[in-house]
C-alpha cells in the first residue's frame, strides 16, 4: 500500500543545513496500523509530511497505493491526496464553522452538492460518535470531540490512507485511548491503512501491528511490535520499551559480578517474555518439577500488546550446575522469547 524508498530530506536555513531523512526505506502493508517513534527530531514528522507530498523529498521513491507521487505533475496530486486522509496534534479546525461543516468542508472544496455532502458526512458523525454535536462549534467541544471531529473530517474523502501526526500528544491518557479505539474500529470496519507518527510507546503497544523505530534521520529498527518489545535491538528502542516494561535489575543487584558464561556454584539471572498462548502456561513450576531447581521470580509484569497477551518475568534460577544448563536449554527450546542477564556467584548477593 504505501512503499518509501530511500527516501532523502534536507532542509536548509540560515545556521546550515539539516538532514532530516538519510536514506529511509519503509512498506506499509495495505490494512495494517503501523507506527513510527522517535524522539523530537528524529524525523519522524517529515517522513509521514513525505507521504502526501506536503513535504517533497529531495531523492527517493514514494508510492502510494500503486502510484508513485514524486514525479506527479501538481494538479494530480492534488487528485491523489484525496486517497490520503490526515489528521494533526492541534486538530486544525476551523471555528467559525460547526462540527457538521468542519467536516463537510473538503466536499465543499470538492464540488459536492449538498445532498451529496449529507450522504457522507452523517454516517460520519455517527461513526466517531460526534452525532448529537453536530450543530457545535469547536469552542464548545472537549480536545477528544475536537479529534473526532478532525478524524470525521480526514475519511470526508473516504481514503484509503490515513495519516496521524502526532494526534494524540495533545489528549490526557483516558481521551487518548478512547482516540486509539476509534482509530481501531475506523481500521477494522473500513480496512483504512493507518500510518501513526507518535513519541508515545503507550500508543504503539495499544494500537499497532508494526513499527519503525527512526533516529537522526535514519530508521534503526523495524518489525512486528511484538518482536520489538520481547527482542528489542538498539539502545533507543530498549529506552522506549522501558517506559512500559521495566528491564531495570532491581537494586539488590546492581554492581554484581554478572559473567557471561557458567561459573561452578553460580546462579543464573534471565528475563522471561511470554507471548500470546504461552502467557497462560505454567513454564515456572514446570521447570522447578521437570529439573530440581529454584526459582526465584524477581519482577513480573502482564499487559497486552493490541490484542495479544504480554508478560515479562525477572527470574534467578540456582541449584545443580547441570541442572541449571538443562533449564537454559529447554526454556530455550520452548515458545518464548529469553535474555541472559549473567551468571553470579550465589554468595555474591549477601556479600554485596
Amino acid at each position: 500500500m504505501i512503499e518509501l524508498k530511500n527516501l532523502h530530506k534536507t532542509y536548509h536555513g540560515e545556521n546550515g543545513s539539516l538532514d532530516a531523512l538519510r536514506g529511509v526505506s519503509i512498506h506499509v502493508q495495505e490494512g495494517e496500523i503501523f507506527g513510527v517513534i522517535g524522539k523530537s527530531g528524529a524525523g519522524k514528522s517529515t517522513l509521514i509530511r513525505c507521504i502526501n507530498m506536503l513535504e517533497r523529498p529531495g531523492s527517493g521513491s514514494v508510492i502510494v497505493d500503486g502510484e508513485e507521487l514524486t514525479t506527479m505533475p501538481e494538479r494530480q496530486l492534488r487528485e491523489m491526496r484525496k486517497r490520503i486522509g490526515m489528521i494533526f496534534q492541534h486538530f486544525n479546525l476551523l471555528s467559525s464553522r460547526t462540527v457538521y461543516d468542519n467536516i463537510a468542508f473538503p466536499l465543499e472544496l470538492a464540488g459536492q452538492s449538498a445532498a451529496e455532502i449529507a450522504a457522507a458526512v452523517n454516517p460520519l458523525l455517527d461513526l466517531v460518535g460526534l452525532a448529537d454535536k453536530r450543530n457545535q462549534y469547536p469552542a464548545q467541544l472537549s480536545g477528544g470531540q475536537k479529534q473526532r471531529v478532525g478524524i470525521a473530517r480526514a475519511l470526508a474523502n473516504r481514503p484509503k490512507v490515513l495519516l496521524c501526526d502526532e494526534a494524540t500528544s495533545a489528549l490526557d491518557p483516558q481521551t487518548t485511548h478512547s482516540i486509539l479505539e476509534l482509530l481501531r474500529d475506523i481500521n477494522q470496519k473500513l480496512g483504512l491503512t493507518i500510518v501513526i507518527i507518535t513519541h508515545e510507546m503507550q500508543v504503539i503497544k495499544e494500537i499497532c501491528d508494526r513499527v519503525a523505530v527512526m533516529e537522526n534521520g535514519l530508521v534503526i529498527e523495524e518489525g512486528s511490535v511484538i518482536d520489538l518489545f520481547v527482542r528489542p535491538q538498539t539502545p533507543t528502542t530498549k529506552e522506549f520499551i522501558r517506559t512500559i516494561v521495566s528491564h531495570d535489575l532491581p537494586d539488590v543487584f546492581a554492581g554484581l559480578p554478572f559473567t557471561d558464561t557458567p561459573q561452578p556454584g553460580s546462579n543464573l539471572m534471565l528475563r522471561l517474555s511470554f507471548i500470546g498462548s504461552s502467557a497462560n502456561e505454567p513454564v515456572i513450576a514446570g521447570l522447578i518439577r521437570r529439573f530440581n531447581v529454584d526459582v526465584n521470580i524477581l519482577f513480573g509484569n502482564i499487559d497486552h500488546l493490541k490484542n495479544t497477551p504480554f508478560g515479562t518475568l525477572l527470574v534467578e534460577v540456582s541449584g545443580d550446575d547441570a541442572a541449571i544448563q538443562s533449564a537454559l536449554q529447554y526454556l530455550q527450546e520452548i515458545e518464548l522469547g529469553i535474555e541472559v542477564i549473567g551468571y553470579v556467584a550465589r554468595n555474591a548477593r549477601a556479600t554485596a
